[in-house]
C-alpha cells in the first residue's frame, strides 16, 4: 500500500511531488486553484494526468470540526478557507482509517493539523512545536484567550496581538 499525503499549494510549488515515489497525493479543488506559476501548474497538471494527484473535498462536518480546533488553538485569524478545508481533508480520511501525512510549509496549518493528531511533514523544517496561542495587549499586557484578530484591548484601546500562551514540542508519533 502507497503512503498518503495530504498536500498544501507550497508543497505544489515546490519539487517535492515528483521526487516521491509510490505515493498518493491528495489535495482540494481550491489549492489546485492556487497553483498558478507555469512552472508548478505545469508539474501539478502532468501529474493529474499521471493520477498521481487526486482531489478530495472534505464533508461539511469535518470542516467544522477544523474550525472548532483552529479557533481553540488560536489559528483561525490566520488560516484561509482553502487552509481549513485541507486540514478538513486530512482529518476526514484520517477518520475514514486512513494512513495520510499531511504536508504544508505553512505553520498555522501544521499547527493546527497537529492539535487535531494528524501526522504532519513540514518541508521548510521550521515547525518546532505545536502552540496554543491568546491574544495580548502590548501596551497594558491585558490576555485575551479568545484568539480573534483585529480586536481592541477592552482596558486601553491598543491592538491585541497574538502570542504563543504554551507549547508542546511535537511528536511525530502519531
Amino acid at each position: 500500500m502507497s503512503q498518503v499525503f495530504v498536500v498544501d499549494a507550497g508543497v505544489l510549488f515546490s519539487t517535492w511531488p515528483i521526487t516521491v515515489e509510490n505515493a498518493t497525493l491528495i489535495t482540494t479543488s481550491n489549492i489546485l486553484v492556487e497553483v498558478r506559476n507555469r512552472p508548478s501548474k505545469l508539474r501539478t497538471e502532468i501529474m493529474l494526468l499521471l493520477d498521481r494527484i487526486r482531489v478530495v473535498n472534505p464533508d461539511d462536518q469535518f470542516i467544522h470540526q477544523t474550525n472548532l480546533v483552529a479557533t481553540s488553538a488560536g489559528d483561525k485569524s490566520v488560516l484561509s478557507d482553502n487552509d481549513l478545508e485541507l486540514i478538513a481533508l486530512a482529518l476526514m480520511l484520517k477518520e475514514d482509517g486512513k494512513d495520510i501525512t499531511l504536508v504544508s510549509t505553512d505553520l498555522a496549518v501544521l499547527n493546527t493539523a497537529s492539535h487535531l493528531q494528524i501526522r504532519i511533514l513540514d518541508l521548510g523544517d521550521k515547525f518546532k512545536q505545536e502552540i496554543t496561542w491568546l491574544m495580548r495587549c502590548p501596551a497594558c499586557n491585558y490576555r485575551s484567550e479568545k484568539p480573534t484578530r483585529d480586536t481592541e484591548c477592552p482596558i486601553c484601546g491598543t491592538p491585541l496581538r497574538r502570542t504563543p500562551l504554551r507549547g508542546k514540542k511535537k511528536s511525530n508519533k502519531r
